[in-house]
Formats: structure tokens, sequence, C-alpha cells
């Protein structure tokens, strides 16, 4: 490709970014979302661009077989792969936990934040040596076999999650009830505690795993929340 086409080529791409990137902000504005909502919603998408870049390089090797980042192939992913943060696309919450529970056989230690009451969930998984927070409206801090939080205690709950990770690694959390805190905090806020808490996992060689149904969010907001977390499963 000569110097001229080259050139081309890129002032191409360049005018395709820029008119996805406007479309976008287009999008969000007729969603209603403060100028603060909005500048998370543009911090958070400049973070991960990375992964749309992945993601055309995953595209454009389907389609034409040739790799165009670094020369190199995109490696395959299993369900859960490196440590980090999942979302775990489901209608209700049942493969988060038998995720979870697979997990804890490998000798992960476990944390379970959850809507569902934790009763429930030890009777229906094999989940017996995991912590357990219940996100209740219900008085009190604490309850037999488990903690009490408020949902819209986004700052307790993350302060939990990054001490359990910190306390050795190898922990494996998982989060019931995303749509629920939404609800009750809003997706900036959200937000906001994922990037928190995706650091401290990350960094401490830990897993997250967020059940998540798509059909119960606004498209957009499920997208980025996607784009924050190592990977869809």
């Amino acid at each position: 490709m000569g110097d001229d086409e080259k050139r081309k080529a890129f002032l191409k791409g360049f005018e395709e970014g820029l008119k996805s990137a406007w479309r976008e902000i287009g999008s969000l504005t007729t969603r209603g979302y403060s100028s603060t909502e909005l500048g998370v919603l543009a911090k958070s998408k400049l973070a991960v661009l990375f992964r749309d870049v992945e993601a055309m390089e995953s595209r454009l090797i389907e389609e034409e077989g040739i790799p165009v980042v670094g020369g190199g192939e995109l490696s395959a992913r299993s369900d859960i792969g490196r440590r980090g943060v999942y979302l775990v696309r489901e209608p209700k919450a049942e493969r988060v936990f038998s995720l979870f529970s697979d997990l804890l056989q490998t000798n992960a230690r476990g944390l379970c934040i959850t809507r569902i009451h934790p009763d429930d969930l030890r009777s229906r998984y094999p989940i017996e040596g995991a912590g357990f927070i219940w996100l209740s409206k219900s008085a009190g801090g604490t309850a037999k076999g488990m903690a009490v939080a408020e949902p819209s205690a986004l700052v307790d709950i993350a302060t939990a999650i990054s001490d359990f990770a910190s306390d050795g690694g190898n922990a494996a959390v998982v989060l019931e009830g995303l749509e629920y805190m939404i609800s009750q905090n809003g997706f900036a806020s959200i937000m906001r505690f994922l990037q928190k808490v995706n650091e401290k996992i990350t960094l401490n060689d830990s897993y997250l795993l967020i059940s998540a149904n798509p059909a119960a969010m606004k498209e957009q907001e499920y997208r980025l929340l996607a784009k924050e977390v190592a990977a869809e499963i």
C-alpha cells in the first residue's frame, strides 16, 4: 500500500471514529442523563477504547483472516479465564452461583453479596464455606451467618469487596441484585462502584462474578457495563 493509500485509509478510519463518537453522544443526550452522568460515561468509554479495537480486530480476522493489530492473533477465552470482573448474562440468577461454587471447589475464598436470602442459597448450592452480605433494607447490620447491607450503601459494599480481595488474594466474589442496586442508586453511581472494585479485584488476583439480565436494563447502560469488565459469559 502506497503512502497516499495509507493516508486515505487513516483519514477514513478517523472520520468513522468521529462519526461513531458523536452518534453515541447524541444517543446519550436523548436518554435524560445529567451533565455529571455524561461525564462519568465519557470517562468510562475512554478508559476501555482498547476493547473496541480488539473487537474490531476480531471482526476483521473473521471476515478477512488477517490480524491487523500487532500482527498477532487474538487469544481464545474460556468462560472464566484470567482473574477479573465478569458479567454473567442470565434472565435469572442461577448460573452465577454454579460458577461461584466451581471456584470455591478450587479453594478460592468466597464472598456472596446477594438480594436472595443466604439460607435459600445455602439450601440450593454447595457454597457453605462462603461469607454472605444480604442486600436488604431490614433493620440491623448483622444476622445469623451473614452481614446485612442496604443496597444504597455502595461505599460499604465496595469496601467489603476490596478488603476481602486484599486479604490474601485468590478471592471469588459473587454479586446478585445488580438491577436492584441500579434502581436504588442510579446508573452513574453503579458505574463508579464497579470501576472501584474492578481495580481491587484485578490487583489482588481475584474474581468478581456479577449476575446481569440485559433485558432488564437500558441497552446503552448494559453495553457500558460490559465494556468495563473482563468479559461477558
